[in-house]
């Protein structure tokens, strides 16, 4: 995904990945601004309407979206629960996931659009400043690690999460998990070029964020149209890796042995309790 902004970056970084935990949830408005200040120093000022815009946002992920997720997963559940899961529930599922990514970013649009022009030329080169490095020690350690080691990292990661969701895995699916990470397409390099050529197009639309249609037309083009900037190679390698990233689980879930179904179960059980309790909490504040 691209760098739509820092805004866009670290709200959707940490208030997805803090869902995890109520913990991390909970204190995710203070973590975001924690990490924007990594990024770009802020005036006094800024800083305030900042802390307004993460608070609104982290209250309407909260009550909004947070109750979708579990619906979402509640379905998800009781197909798994009554062994009715298709692949077609599969695919609608990753469609679902673009449309969440989709509604994250028309959260973010108002703000990044009222936000982002009130930053000086100074700051602006001090966010892309930032940016570019973040880029240039990813490229790093992409080159530090030889193809053979990273895909030895793919595989690890994957076994971790199987052993994560399923406990202890089958021959058979071991076998199935080593073959998706064979078959799959490494698009990280293709995906730096992506997000450098992203952000250059941002860098240059920062540069007009006076000219409120001409900055608002072209920020909104990257935020939902930036396939023109994905390679063609970039773009079979995504369709191809999707379409065996489902699969693979769909294989996954019709290998579970009873045992494995119950934990899936207790796990989406406790993700669905968690994203029920944080909607209510946070719709009393």
């Amino acid at each position: 995904m691209p760098r739509a902004s820092i805004v866009v970056v670290v709200v959707l970084t940490l208030l997805l990945s803090a869902c995890s935990t109520q913990l991390g949830y909970r204190f995710a408005d203070t973590l975001i601004e924690w990490k924007l200040n990594d990024y770009v120093s802020f005036s006094n000022q800024q800083e305030q309407s900042v802390d307004q815009a993460i608070t609104t946002l982290h209250q309407w992920h909260a009550t909004s979206e947070l109750p979708y997720y579990s619906k979402q997963l509640q379905q998800l559940r009781e197909k798994i629960a009554t062994e009715t899961l298709t692949e077609a529930d599969l695919v609608a599922l990753y469609e679902e996931l673009l449309i969440v990514w989709q509604r994250m970013l028309q959260g973010i649009e108002p703000y990044a659009l009222d936000l982002l022009p009130q930053l000086s030329d100074q700051q602006v080169s001090e966010l892309l400043a930032n940016l570019r490095e973040k880029q240039r020690e990813e490229r790093e350690e992409l080159s530090d690690v030889e193809r053979s080691e990273r895909v030895k990292q793919v595989r690890r990661r994957a076994e971790k999460n199987a052993r994560n969701w399923l406990g202890q895995t089958t021959k058979l699916q071991e076998r199935l998990i080593n073959g998706w990470v064979v078959e799959r397409f490494d698009t990280r390099e293709l995906w730096l070029d992506y997000n450098e050529r992203w952000l250059e197009e941002f860098a240059q639309t920062l540069e007009r964020r006076q000219q409120q249609d001409q900055f608002q037309q072209e920020l909104l083009e990257l935020f939902y149209q930036p396939q023109h900037l994905r390679s063609d190679e970039l773009v079979q390698h995504i369709e191809h890796n999707q379409q065996l990233t489902i699969a693979l689980m769909y294989q996954l879930y019709e290998s579970l042995t009873d045992r494995q179904r119950r934990r899936v179960i207790s796990k989406l059980d406790g993700y669905i309790d968690d994203m029920n309790e944080l909607a209510a909490d946070f719709s009393t504040k």
